[in-house]
């Protein structure tokens, strides 16, 4: 039946019956077990779900490491997939992450690739995901599968075939097994609606697993998955990214097929565009897919999609970063602070690589034109979306103010596209006349909030509005000596000063994971993950060390 016009209530509890049918007794946990606890990370490795292979494939290895076991045969594509889907299972159950739940057609998969490795035995020839369980955020459509996007509106209206993306994964050789959480309307940094609920943080689940891509970002934390896609379109893989401790790169847009992904912008309202992009545990995987994605023939798959070769660019030598301290509108809280100034410091002290001091001009007009961009005509749009089943707003999206914010006209639009043009060449012009490879910076001025409290992301929304590729890297997390200071520390104004309330100290930010971020050149990806892969370097490297 329809979802349209039934209540959501009713929606959401069927909804969440067929998630629960779909995971089998044995891998059920017991719940009660973990009431109160705020720290989940190790609690796959201790129920008694997976076996110590299970735990070795799903806990050991980056997706490029467990692609060279695979193509070795040290395991077979469904034994992989078992222990994937075993893991994700647990991860759901822990933190709610995930909507669509597709195992037993994912192992289905794993068995006829298994076959194919069989009959082929020569593993060269196989396709360069061969095997690799992926997954998705729910925005993507998967044939046979809900794109409710967290509304009940789109319940029980399956997708008649693959989006792009899915379809070119499929052909990669990938395993599609599950999709995973966001937020109603897609536009807020709490993965929380009325069809499914919220995720859950498992470092901390008293804060939150970031939006929009919070599922993926939780369900790779808990490497129930170790490469997945999202969608950003002001920060929605870098927030996620920052507040579970794993990569996340925005390319520039059009370089990832996109077609058949729900966007809940109104349709032809082609402002600020969202792009796809990897969510990973290694900054190597995110070049893995990359790579993939760029060697393949996406026109094919995608009538909007920018083909650019992969071109095997050679490792960098020598760099020029420019280091933004903030972005002129949010003071950076003492563990951010503290995050960047290690990053700096170590590549400071490295041979080859230079920093120089950065400003960056007019963030508060751009995401100012950024947020128009978003509402062009107003809040009408997403409250008949809403009223269809009665879904009240949720807390995070009420937060935002972006419901508040009225449409704009068609001239209006038009001198939006005139700044926007000018802002992108002021900003190429920025790098190239500091003759930088990429700026490396906070994510945001904060680490992963208290629930319902991330109401802004200009630090990453910038990127979006110049459509420049960013990648997140985690450095470290919120330590005992990062003490909350002083609001007289928050120069930029009461706002400043209200969001830099919410840090209290490292007791209520326990084990919140600190990121910095990595920015380069408009449609220069892949040299931009040369730089990461540098940069990485630099900070695993230290990392050992110390350990």
């Amino acid at each position: 039946m329809p979802s349209a016009n039934r209540n959501y209530q009713l929606i959401a509890a069927e909804k969440k019956a067929q998630q629960w049918e779909k995971i089998p007794d044995q891998w059920r946990i017991p719940m009660e077990n973990f009431e109160g606890m705020t720290y989940l990370m190790d609690v796959p490795l201790h129920c008694g779900v997976l076996s110590d292979t299970e735990i070795e494939i799903t806990s050991d290895y980056d997706a490029t490491a467990l692609l060279e076991k695979l193509k070795a045969r040290v395991w077979s594509v469904e034994q992989v997939t078992v222990a994937f889907c075993k893991r994700a299972a647990l991860a759901q159950q822990l933190t709610n992450c995930l909507t669509e739940i597709f195992f037993d057609e994912a192992i289905e998969r794993a068995k006829d690739l298994d076959r194919q490795f069989i009959s082929n035995l020569d593993s060269k020839a196989l396709p360069p995901l061969f095997g690799l369980p992926i997954s998705l955020k729910d925005s993507f459509d998967v044939a046979g599968y809900d794109t409710s996007t967290g509304l009940g509106c789109y319940v029980d209206q399956p997708a008649e075939s693959n989006s792009a993306l899915a379809a070119l994964l499929i052909d990669l050789g990938a395993v599609l097994y599950c999709k995973t959480n966001l937020p109603q309307a897609i536009m807020t940094g709490d993965s929380h609606n009325n069809v499914f609920g919220r995720t859950l943080n498992p470092r901390n689940t008293l804060l939150t697993a970031g939006g929009s891509t919070g599922g993926e970002g939780a369900l790779i934390a808990l490497r129930g998955s170790i490469l997945g896609v999202g969608t950003d379109i002001a920060g929605s893989i870098r927030i996620p990214s920052l507040c579970n401790g794993i990569y996340g790169f925005r390319p520039s847009v059009g370089l990832i097929p996109h077609g058949g992904v729900r966007d809940l912008t109104p349709p032809g309202t082609d402002g600020v565009r969202s792009t796809a992009g990897p969510m990973a545990t290694s900054a190597r995987d995110c070049s893995l897919f990359l790579k993939a994605i760029l060697q393949a023939d996406t026109w094919k798959y995608d009538s909007t999609a920018i083909s650019l070769p992969w071109q095997g660019l050679p490792s960098m030598r020598k760099l020029r970063i420019g280091v933004v301290q903030n972005d002129g509108i949010y003071t950076p809280t003492p563990p951010v602070r503290r995050g960047l100034q290690k990053a700096v410091n170590l590549l400071n002290s490295t041979d080859g690589v230079e920093t120089i001091s950065i400003d960056l001009p007019s963030v508060l007009e751009i995401y100012r034109d950024l947020v128009a961009y978003m509402m062009l005509l107003g809040n009408n749009y997403y409250q008949e979306q809403f009223a269809r089943t009665g879904e009240p707003v949720i807390p995070s999206l009420k937060a935002t103010g972006l419901l508040s914010v009225p449409g704009t006209t068609l001239e209006g639009f038009f001198n939006l596209n005139d700044r926007r043009s000018k802002a992108a060449k002021a900003y190429l012009k920025l790098f190239c006349d500091n003759q930088i490879d990429a700026i490396i910076m906070p994510p945001s001025q904060h680490t992963a909030l208290p629930l319902d409290c991330w109401k802004t992301a200009t630090y990453t929304s910038l990127w979006n509005y110049l459509d420049f590729p960013a990648v997140v890297i985690p450095v470290d997390e919120v330590a005992d000596i990062d003490h909350a200071d002083d609001l007289t520390r928050a120069e930029f104004g009461a706002e400043d000063k209200e969001m830099y309330s919410l840090y209290t100290g490292p007791d209520q930010y326990k084990r919140a994971p600190v990121a910095v971020q990595v920015v380069g050149y408009r449609h220069r990806d892949e040299a931009l993950m040369r730089v990461v892969e540098v940069l990485d370097l630099i900070n695993h490297k230290q990392s050992l060390v110390k350990g």
